[in-house]
């Protein structure tokens, strides 16, 4: 059954339940549904994909669920996101609609004052119209695209990875039938519209009747009241969100009777936080669950058990999903297989064929990452092959960092590490020049202008030489030490 199909049968099963918990009120099934059938007949019927400028609001999820009923491809275009960056995205999508929340009016003034070739149409604008009439509709061709999400690329600009509604089918499937809800579930969202994991939260709940809770930005890295005042049952978040919780005193024993599931994924997941969270929320699962953006938000699971003995600092990966497989290459790099795998980055051949290797007719997606796998057909992670580090479960390429500020300074000794070394939460730069506060500004500004504010080095560090190792090649293991001082 399709996508658009299965989330039709959830409309109308479960029609007067709660679909979606935001800004403090409750908006039913058939209620987003109404909203989404007004932006498919609005200005955009004919719009093969759509741009959607929101941030986690009633527009943004109709939105989500308009594209997805009517086989459009949608791209969460980062209300956070830099201008520039914000334009590289659209044009190289070649986005012509893009649907605006009124609270973003001036990102898409912006935008319009340099794209003045698309099309921006305000959701506010058609929510007020009611319900909507039926407007012709002209023949256009249904995606196979479900969306396409753009991270950090190694050259400057970000890189786009289309996900197919095959792609995204297969995971639900798999996921709906390891993650049961029932019509009562109260499950977390947490995470930005451009993060794939934002896309597991809202429809693995809504194919399964449960209610999507949103917990407010306020509360975003201190959400131990909202979990309790609405007896959350579902948790989603990356480990870092858990770390926070744990330094702010939020993990105490038994804080969090309602959640039946916890699940974790974006970073690796320290095995005394898992311990700290399950004694916090003893009747729930503690699940780390992994997976690259370009194999669809997850591909492998491992439940925690309080009771293992093992000597290891993280939580494995654990093993490969039923429809999916997973082999270690001659220098251990992961290699995934199967039906959630995309096929190849948007417009860019030359990184698809870096990426996608076929091996006896089977296509496999180079992960980048070192791992190993126990007797037991358990993988561990073990670090990256590239310089690409998660900040916050955000991807970043130290190299896209280290292109814009080499571009930028006309100087090609630059080098970013990020820190702390076990678990990054930002960036340093190091830049081998005599100290120049002024070009150190002028810099942060420009970069400000480029990246989201995750990639922004957060300190920049002159220094008179590059250090270099045996192999002539910059000794990050000195530049970390550096930091250390």
């Amino acid at each position: 059954m399709k996508l658009s199909e299965q989330l039709n049968k959830s409309i109308v099963s479960y029609a007067n339940l709660p679909a979606l918990f935001v800004d403090n009120k409750c908006i039913t099934y058939k209620q987003l549904a109404d909203y989404a059938e007004n932006i498919n007949t609005s200005a955009i019927s004919e719009a093969e994909q759509v741009g959607i400028l929101s941030y986690r609001d009633t527009h943004y999820y109709s939105a989500v669920l308009a594209c997805a009923l009517d086989s459009r491809t949608f791209i969460p275009l980062g209300v956070k996101l830099p201008i520039a960056r914000l334009i590289s995205i659209i044009g190289q999508s070649n986005l012509k609609y893009v649907l605006y929340s009124k609270k973003y009016l001036s990102i898409s003034q912006q935008l319009k004052k340099a794209l003045p070739d698309r099309i921006f149409v305000c959701l506010d604008d058609i929510a007020n119209k009611g319900t909507a009439s039926a407007k012709p509709l002209h023949a256009r061709s249904l995606s196979n695209v479900a969306y396409v999400l753009f991270t950090s690329g190694s050259t400057g600009a970000p890189k786009g990875v289309p996900i197919s509604v095959t792609n995204l089918g297969s995971y639900l499937d798999t996921m709906c039938e390891s993650l049961p809800l029932s019509n009562t579930d109260k499950v977390s969202q947490v995470f930005d519209p451009t993060f794939d994991l934002s896309m597991h939260d809202i429809f693995v709940t809504w194919l399964q009747g449960a209610c999507l809770y949103v917990v407010p930005e306020a509360a975003i890295f201190a959400p131990g009241k909202f979990i309790k005042q609405h007896g959350l049952t579902v948790w989603f978040s990356v480990p870092s969100t858990a770390s926070i919780m744990a330094k702010l005193g939020m993990l105490k024993n038994g804080a969090y009777p309602s959640l039946r599931v916890s699940q974790f994924c974006g970073e690796p997941l320290p095995r005394a936080l898992a311990l700290k969270w399950q004694k916090a929320a003893p009747n729930s699962k503690v699940i780390n669950l992994y997976g690259p953006t370009e194999a669809t938000i997850a591909c492998s699971k491992y439940e925690f058990d309080c009771n293992d003995d093992s000597d290891s600092s993280y939580i494995p990966l654990g093993k490969a999903f039923k429809n999916m497989s997973f082999d270690l290459d001659a220098q251990g790099e992961l290699l995934i297989a199967g039906p959630q795998v995309f096929s190849g980055y948007l417009n860019d051949n030359d990184k698809t064929e870096q990426c996608l290797i076929k091996t006896n007719n089977i296509t496999h997606y180079r992960s980048g990452d070192l791992v190993k796998r126990d007797a037991q057909g358990v993988f561990h992670y073990i670090s990256r092959i590239d310089d690409q580090v998660k900040i916050q479960g955000y991807r970043v390429e130290l190299s896209e960092v280290n292109t814009l500020a080499q571009n930028f300074l006309s100087n090609p000794l630059v080098q970013t590490i990020a820190t702390p070394i076990q678990q990054p939460q930002s960036l340093t730069l190091f830049i081998c020049n005599p100290a120049d506060i002024e070009s150190e500004q002028a810099l942060i500004e420009y970069l400000k202008q480029q990246l989201p504010i995750y990639m922004v080095p957060k300190k920049i560090i002159w220094i008179d030489s590059m250090p270099l190792n045996s192999n002539g090649k910059i000794d990050k293991s000195a530049l970390h030490t550096m930091t250390e001082k």
